[in-house]
């Protein structure tokens, strides 16, 4: 047993305790809850695609997956170098690369007096450029390649909310070149139907009350998901055996397609994975910023002096 204190004991069966008063023993009621979300929606089960099939609705076009990622140097604000990059990768091999890097030491007026409001609005601006650039790579494959379906990690909601006006752009080319966009979450951060089941249990999500309510490969949809105002349609897949579904969202202009862009998507995705499709995993392993790829592009292009000067932590002299 590694060494901790008492308090930290007290405090993690005490948080226990609570939890356990806070979310049924046995589960939510599966019965009970599929039948009240039959009243609002519907359940239907998906079948694959097999590799024919797929070619057939491609139709001779391509699919596109988009994803990005954000690493920082290890010291504290403001003395951290955030570097970026986002891909968008066509099923042909062809690729398109977006990159970026933020300091706060070359931000005019930064205050060295760190706050928690501070660091919010820190994570809140490297989240956007993020966005940003994942739109923009994401734009450029629709024009460029025009594919049938690009596939973008994590919800489109994200990417409104984070950045509309290149969300706007990216919708509008979308349409125009008849790009079927489609979002993958592996987090469901919705509370619709919670608030629906149990509207006397604010802290209830989605994602808990969907936990081991749906079949391997079954989908729910209903308007109640759609987020009100964001011109978006959204679903949760159960495509793996893994009992907690993801969230898949598109355009309501193109709802038309929802189910075949869904059953894309579950074909796409292991059966023994963690329910995200193999083309936006093999995305995600080749634009991620390791740990590693920091410090050798910070080695790399950083002088020295300014390195140790602003960007390596004291702690790194640590001897234990």
């Amino acid at each position: 047993m590694l060494p901790v204190s008492e308090e930290l004991k007290h405090k993690l069966q005490e948080a226990n305790r609570e939890l356990r008063q806070a979310y049924p023993v046995e589960g939510f009621p599966r019965d009970e809850i599929r039948n009240k979300l039959k009243e609002i929606g519907y359940f239907l089960k998906m079948e694959k695609w097999s590799g024919e099939e797929v070619k057939t609705w491609l139709g001779g076009r391509s699919l596109v997956g988009v994803d990005g990622s954000v690493n920082s140097t290890a010291g504290s604000y403001p003395h951290v170098l955030s570097i970026f990059q986002a891909l968008a990768k066509e099923t042909t091999g062809q690729e398109c690369w977006a990159a970026d890097i933020y300091t706060p030491l070359l931000d005019a007026g930064q205050d060295e007096d760190v706050s928690e409001g501070q660091l919010a609005r820190e994570a809140k601006h490297r989240g956007s450029l993020l966005a940003s650039l994942e739109l923009q790579v994401a734009l450029q494959g629709v024009q460029q390649w025009r594919p049938k379906m690009m596939m973008m990690d994590g919800s489109l909601l994200h990417y409104l909310m984070e950045d509309a006006e290149g969300w706007a752009r990216l919708a509008e080319q979308a349409e125009s070149e008849e790009v079927l966009l489609v979002g993958v979450s592996e987090e469901i951060g919705t509370k619709s139907l919670a608030r629906y089941l149990y509207p006397d249990q604010p802290a209830y999500s989605d994602r808990d009350v969907l936990f081991g309510m749906m079949e391997s490969e079954e989908v729910y949809i209903s308007k109640v998901l759609n987020p009100p105002g964001s011109g978006l349609w959204k679903a949760v897949l159960c495509s793996a055996q893994n009992p907690q579904p993801v969230g898949i969202d598109g355009l309501l202009s193109q709802s038309a397609d929802q189910e075949e862009v869904i059953r894309l998507v579950h074909t796409l995705t292991p059966a023994q994975g963690r329910g995200i499709p193999l083309w936006l995993d093999i995305v995600d392993k080749e634009v991620r910023v390791t740990d590693p790829l920091v410090t050798a592009m910070v080695e790399q292009f950083i002088d020295p002096d300014l390195r140790h000067r602003l960007l390596v932590p004291k702690r790194k002299d640590r001897h234990l």
